[in-house]
């Protein structure tokens, strides 16, 4: 009910729906974006989180495999998450903060992966975050959506593109 397709809700909905009068959402949520990305905020705590375990695990291309694919679901299995993530603007200062710990997080991650020569240069933390965006956008939006194995197929052929070599347990393509 709140989100779909991505787009804010209607405080007056989400009044209704919460069985509070207006003003007290728009107290708490001044504007549409501002509840978006109060629904995001544990979301991205969870991936800064998942970014930050993943860069102590000893294989990097399996640390970088394993929190690209959290975030590919949260993108896929969040709408709040994937509007908040994405939009070039900002409803709350948190948010700003969010995403930066995010971008930092991921950072640090691809640092680990740079120096193991892992990921082909010059991609950065905020590149693989729009492209991991746009596989979520193409899983949601699939007609295979359902399939549940359409959104590792998606992240495989992305990994395909931006490792310098295969994870020795990667799929083989089909020839």
């Amino acid at each position: 009910m709140l989100v779909r397709g991505g787009r804010p809700p209607q405080l007056n909905a989400v009044a209704l729906a919460a069985d509070v009068g207006v003003g007290t959402v728009y107290r708490h949520f001044p504007t549409p974006e501002a509840l978006l990305e109060a629904l995001a905020a544990d979301r991205f705590a969870t991936l800064v989180r998942q970014a930050r375990e993943a860069a102590g695990l000893p294989d990097p291309q399996q640390a970088l495999r394993a929190f690209l694919g959290d975030t590919l679901d949260a993108y896929v299995q969040d709408e709040a998450f994937a509007a908040a993530a994405s939009d070039s603007g900002a409803a709350t200062p948190e948010t700003l903060e969010l995403r930066g710990q995010l971008l930092r997080a991921t950072g640090d991650l691809l640092a680990r992966t740079a120096d193991a020569e892992v990921l082909r240069p010059p991609l950065g933390p905020a590149d693989l975050l729009l492209l991991l965006h746009g596989l979520g956008f193409a899983v949601r939006h699939s007609p295979d959506r359902d399939d549940p194995e359409l959104a590792a197929r998606y992240l495989d052929a992305l990994l395909t593109g931006v490792l310098v070599r295969p994870a020795a347990d990667a799929p083989v393509p089909a020839s």
